[in-house]
């Protein structure tokens, strides 16, 4: 995603669906206190079918922003309006749907669908949370390379390194060699989410080579530019790893976020079924 989208669509227009959203709150919190339904508020009013129906169409809007959002030919500008509007309406229908219960709320196919929603929209925040963060930590961390271009270059720093360690003894080759061969960035969900993990070989073989002991000038040279070539590997790790981390995390907040969009809108079909054919 474009960082600019990603810092921008929250203020879309002079926050444009904020204010959308706040002036229908205030417009249905008048609404509500003032209109009389003769019996305790619930769904079954004529106030609580129109803002069903309502909360209903907001749902499916912003259900819809999934597939809007692949339409890339849209444009940017178009895209952090429907992220805006994704936003700021999905916090609105949670109240809306309370008003449209009446505020009653049991255990029951009717409140597990405004708590699939509700559970959705908080999810949601937290998406928001990842727009906003972790676009600029997956540009940033890298500093304008690629993640190409850094395993190019961490694989000529292992070559460089090997070179360094030819004659400074058998352990400090054989912890170079390790670094080289068994340094990873990945795998199991907990080494995805670790951005300086204690047991990478590279991280060991740079505290090993600072605490070694050698003879000769020139041995302490290899020693100094070896040392270098390893901060310089440790920090690229880095990088890639912050931004293996933050992808992880945005993929697993989506592999929340839209089971559970999922099982909102079938809770929604089934409750305006349970209303028309059973009510």
């Amino acid at each position: 995603m474009d960082i600019k989208l990603s810092e921008s669509f929250l203020a879309y227009k002079g926050f444009k669906y904020l204010k959308i959203s706040v002036a229908v709150l205030i417009v249905t919190l008048i609404a509500y206190l003032a209109h009389d339904p003769g019996r305790t508020p619930n769904g079954g009013t004529w106030f609580g079918y129109t803002f069903g129906v309502i909360s209903a169409g907001l749902v499916l809007f912003l259900a819809w922003f999934g597939v809007k959002k692949r339409q890339y030919m849209t444009g940017v500008d178009l895209l952090k309006g429907w992220l805006s509007a994704h936003v700021y309406l999905g916090v609105l229908v949670v109240f809306l749907s309370l008003f449209h219960s009446g505020f009653q709320l049991g255990v029951n196919l009717h409140s597990l669908l405004w708590y699939l929603v509700l559970f959705t929209v908080l999810s949601g925040m937290y998406g928001v949370f990842c727009y906003v963060r972790y676009p600029s930590i997956l540009t940033g961390t890298r500093q304008g390379l690629t993640r190409t271009e850094i395993l190019l270059e961490l694989s000529e720093l292992d070559l460089q390194a090997r070179e360094a360690a030819m004659g400074l003894g058998d352990e400090i080759n054989a912890v170079i060699l390790r670094a080289a061969e068994s340094t990873q960035v990945g795998g199991s969900i907990r080494k995805m989410l670790e951005v300086e993990p204690k047991d990478c070989p590279t991280r060991i073989a740079l505290l090993f080579v600072d605490g070694a002991s050698v003879a000769g000038e020139e041995q302490e040279t290899a020693v100094r530019k070896l040392s270098a070539l390893l901060t310089r590997k440790s920090e690229l790790l880095r990088r890639l790893r912050t931004y293996v981390r933050a992808a992880t995390l945005v993929r697993l907040w989506l592999y929340f976020h839209i089971p559970i969009s999922i099982g909102a809108l079938v809770a929604l079909v089934a409750h305006v079924f349970a209303v028309f054919f059973y009510w």
